[in-house]
């Protein structure tokens, strides 16, 4: 992921995301799913992802109190056990699993994971904006509020449709094409989506004529896929 912090031109930041994805088909969404229910994210728990930093801190023998950086392959070292997986899990979920694998070695192994930085919470903005590369996410943040982390877009920028890439659950990537200008108006705030850890937007210049020929030609040519390749205008991700 560190390559997105050299990003200066769209189509380098889509072939950077997507080149090794077998297969990304954008599944058409109403533009009602392009909001997210407020209450559904503030109730979801906290997942710990590759680059988070934690403290895992033990009540009775302090001693083995350890500060530790979830590696890029989502596992954790510590003392008495090596290679944990600690990504993807809540920090009370690893918690759990690391008393259990301690219960051999350590009597009394009640302890607690305590988030201490949150290296994995990262979108990427590339193209026509003033500062390409990561931004780091500070709780819920939109569209426009990534956009203005990254100093905003230049002169050149074709504000009208920029381009959204989300990894689907499924581990698919899907494009969703987003209007900059009508969230500006106010016209259409419902395409300001909030951003989430691992999306990447493009801002494409205002030299592409006609979007669908730069769209071909930035994705669909310079990208081997095995499957036909959708994007889609007006909606966003469910």
């Amino acid at each position: 992921m560190h390559s997105f912090l050299r990003i200066t031109l769209v189509m380098s930041g889509i072939c950077m995301l997507l080149a090794a994805c077998g297969s990304s088909v954008v599944r058409p969404a109403p533009i009602a799913h392009l909001g997210l229910d407020i209450r559904d994210i503030t109730a979801a728990p906290y997942v710990i992802g590759a680059g988070d930093e934690i403290e895992i801190k033990f009540f009775f023998t302090p001693e083995l109190n350890e500060v530790v950086q979830v590696r890029p392959d989502g596992k954790i070292s510590m003392m008495f056990a090596q290679d944990i997986k600690a990504a993807g899990k809540t920090p009370e979920q690893l918690a759990r699993y690391i008393t259990r694998k301690l219960a051999p070695h350590i009597k009394q192994s009640d302890l607690v994971v305590i988030m201490h930085g949150f290296g994995s919470q990262k979108a990427y903005v590339g193209g026509e904006v003033a500062k390409p590369g990561a931004v780091q996410l500070l709780g819920r943040e939109t569209v426009l509020q990534v956009l203005s982390e990254a100093g905003w877009t230049t002169p050149a920028a074709h504000r009208d449709e920029i381009v959204l890439v989300r990894r689907a659950e499924e581990g698919e990537e899907e494009v969703y094409i987003l209007n900059i200008g009508k969230m500006m108006t106010g016209e259409d705030m419902t395409q300001n989506v909030i951003v989430q850890a691992g999306d990447l937007i493009l801002v494409p210049p205002s030299g592409a004529v006609v979007f669908d020929r730069w769209v071909d030609r930035n994705i669909r040519q310079a990208i081997p896929l095995p499957t036909e390749f959708i994007v889609n205008r007006g909606v966003g991700p469910r």
